[in-house]
Order: structure tokens, then sequence, then C-alpha cells
């Protein structure tokens, strides 16, 4: 049974979108050479065999995508990235069941931020990624949420950066913006993965590329899938 998936928006900084563009137009180009196979050549095939050969084809790139050994799509580069930083983290395990409250806000809980992310990539995650980031993000962020929400009643007419602000403004901030910015600092939203997920997925495709095809994105594909 497929399993089902969950639609993200990812807020990203400037120049993000064009260099995810970029990798997946070469590891596209890389699906495409992949394909010119003779393991996947219909040419004389009967037309039930053809059906046959493009069928198990589609069945190698969701491997080849699950396996992250082909990062062709938005959706494959960030589950790639996600994942490494998960695991990076220390979060891919079992985490306990969070509120209704989390799963309602979405990940923009006390302490995310609006601004410094101008650009937006729509992706889909599959469900169970999608769920653990979530629940990650809120086990390790509710202390935090918490402090941040006693904050807010005690300096209610203060109103933070929407944007994290840099190391030097930060020295400038009245006592009790900096508070609020060192327990914003310790809140991990859902957009803080992805972000992160999409960096690391941006660096596992040009891997990918750079060590199977050095000079793929200097060269024209003449090749085409199986259809």
């Amino acid at each position: 049974m497929a399993q089902g998936s969950t639609a993200v928006t990812a807020w990203v900084t400037a120049g993000t979108r064009q260099q995810v563009k970029d990798v997946l137009d070469v590891e596209k180009s890389r699906r495409v050479i992949l394909s010119s196979a003779p393991a996947w050549q219909t040419r004389g095939l009967t037309r039930e065999e053809a059906a046959e050969v493009r069928h198990r084809w589609r069945l190698e790139v969701l491997r080849l995508r699950e396996a992250a050994e082909l990062i062709d799509t938005i959706d494959a580069l960030a589950a790639c990235g996600i994942k490494q930083e998960l695991g990076e983290r220390g979060w891919s395990r079992e985490w306990p069941a969070i509120p209704s409250e989390a799963r309602a806000l979405g990940g923009r809980w006390p302490g995310s931020r609006n601004g410094g992310f101008p650009k937006s990539i729509p992706l889909r995650l599959t469900s169970d990624l999608a769920d653990q980031v979530l629940v990650a993000c809120w086990h390790t962020s509710i202390a935090s949420i918490q402090k941040i929400r006693l904050w807010r009643e005690k300096y209610p007419d203060l109103v933070p950066p929407a944007a994290a602000p840099g190391p030097k403004a930060l020295l400038e901030l009245p006592d009790p913006l900096a508070e609020y910015e060192q327990l914003a600092a310790n809140v991990t939203t859902v957009g803080d993965i992805c972000r992160s997920g999409i960096k690391r997925g941006i660096q596992a495709a040009r891997a990918l590329s750079a060590a199977r095809y050095p000079v793929l994105g200097n060269e024209a594909v003449v090749a085409t899938e199986p259809s």
C-alpha cells in the first residue's frame, strides 16, 4: 500500500530555489542516462513486454529515490536532506505523542520567525517523515515555548524582531528582547528542519552527480526514458 504524503511549504533564503533547480536539472539528466541501460529498452518488444519494462523502470526509479541514489525531484531532495538532519541531531527515533495544539499550529508556535525568508518551495514529504519532524521539534522545543509564553505575558507590549537578529544587533537589544532571543534560539521549528534539509539535499545531489558523471552539466543528453 502506498504511503500517504503531507504537503509542506519551506520558506528559504534568496538563491535557494535556483540552487535547487540547478541540481535537479542535472539529476534529471542523470536519470535519462540511467534509463538508457539495455535493461530498460523496449525496441523490438511486444506491447505487453514493453509495458512490463516500463513498470520495472518506474519501480527502479522509486527505489533509487528512496535510497537517495537519485535525487531528481524536490520531494526526493528534501527527504534525503531531512533524514540526514534528523539523524545528525539524534532525532531519528520514536517520540511520545504530542498535544493536538502542536498539530493545529502546524509548527508555527511561539519562537517561530516570519521574516528573513523571502522565497517559498512547495514539496511533499511522506506522512511518517513529516510527523517525525513535527513531533521531534515539539518535544525538543516545548520547554522554551512555555518560557516564551510567560515572557509574552510579562511583556505584552514588546514585539520581537520578525527575523533573528545578527550577532551585532543581538548585543544592542534591550534586556527583555535579548532574553526573548535567547529563548527563541532554543525553539526548533518544522521550517528550520526543512531549510536545513534542503541545504543538505542540494549538497547530496551535487555529490551524486559529481561522483558518477563529473561533466554531466556540460554535455547534452540524447537518450530518452522508456515511455
